[in-house]
């Protein structure tokens, strides 16, 4: 049963993924889909990264070119990670028939809070496309089986805005203001030239490294990183390629790990293969910090 009571709205609020306080950045290279040579195995392998990423409310992707011959399988990553944050029911609105997005049905839904998963209800916070500005309104599309007019706000964010529901009988919506919402939307994905210009692009934050040759990461060493997380603007986790660690990226760009990185960490001791896979490497990664970092 729907109810608009503000007890209601207030449980959901309460039990919906808030936005991170911090920045939370995950590197990986361009060349992490290297091991894949079809568009679906990519396709799938990208799904995984992202629903990771969603899963521990990862701030930021940001890819970096480490090699020659990879820019496309950047652009890739690029394009499934924001298909997947966009809301099921604007996808095929904004987002043609494309070559490269030929087996996104393969894809796992990323469920987060803004996708109208489980409404709609009075007080849920969803993502909506303004279709046409019509001077003090505008006409938008959330996914309720119908165009809702609302009143336009004295500046409009951007064509895609985030909306709260105010009503359902009749519906009716109000435009939050950027950062009014205080819950989970997703990732950014960026991408970059080189290990150095990732580094570059992460220099106020705690930097960590992630390779066998590191030290173990331990419940107190994360718990003493969160705490200088949180004097500082979030964390940035690095992982290596399938084939080279970041201390051989790191060399063939001229430079040494040491010289740049805050933390160096092996968080799969006594792993049982031969090597880890970037996906496992990120999951286990952030399995550990995320029982320190502040929400």
């Amino acid at each position: 049963m729907i109810t608009s009571s503000r007890g209601t709205t207030e449980m959901h609020r309460r039990d919906t993924p808030v936005a991170r306080r911090i920045e939370l950045v995950v590197a990986v290279p361009a060349s992490y889909l290297s091991t894949e040579h079809s568009l679906l195995l990519k396709t799938i392998k990208i799904g995984i990264l992202a629903r990771l990423l969603a899963v521990f409310r990862a701030t930021r992707l940001l890819v970096y070119i480490d090699r020659e011959g990879v820019d496309e399988d950047a652009k890739l990553i690029k394009e499934v990670t924001e298909y997947m944050l966009t809301a099921p029911y604007l996808k095929k609105r904004l987002y043609p028939r494309k070559p490269e997005l030929r087996y996104v049905g393969v894809l796992p839904p990323l469920q987060l809070p803004t996708h109208g998963v489980g409404g709609p209800r009075v007080g849920e916070v969803r993502e909506a496309l303004v279709l046409r500005d019509l001077g003090d309104v505008v006409l938008l599309d959330a996914g309720l089986g119908r165009y809702v007019k609302c009143r336009k706000p004295e500046r409009l964010p951007d064509k895609r805005v985030l909306v709260e529901i105010t009503s359902l009988k009749p519906p009716r919506l109000r435009i939050l203001r950027p950062g009014e919402a205080r819950i989970y939307t997703g990732f950014r994905t960026d991408i970059v030239r080189g290990l150095r210009g990732a580094l570059n692009n992460t220099r106020s934050l705690l930097r960590v490294a992630t390779s066998r040759l590191g030290e173990v990461l331990t419940a107190e060493k994360a718990s003493r990183d969160a705490r200088e997380v949180s004097a500082r603007r979030g964390i940035a986790i690095f992982m290596g390629a399938p084939d080279r660690g970041l201390y051989e990226i790191a060399r063939s760009e001229g430079f040494s790990v040491e010289e740049v990185f805050d933390r160096i960490y092996n968080t799969i001791p006594h792993q049982g293969t031969r090597t880890v896979r970037v996906e496992e490497a990120v999951a286990a990664t952030l399995a550990i910090y995320n029982m320190f970092l502040e929400s």
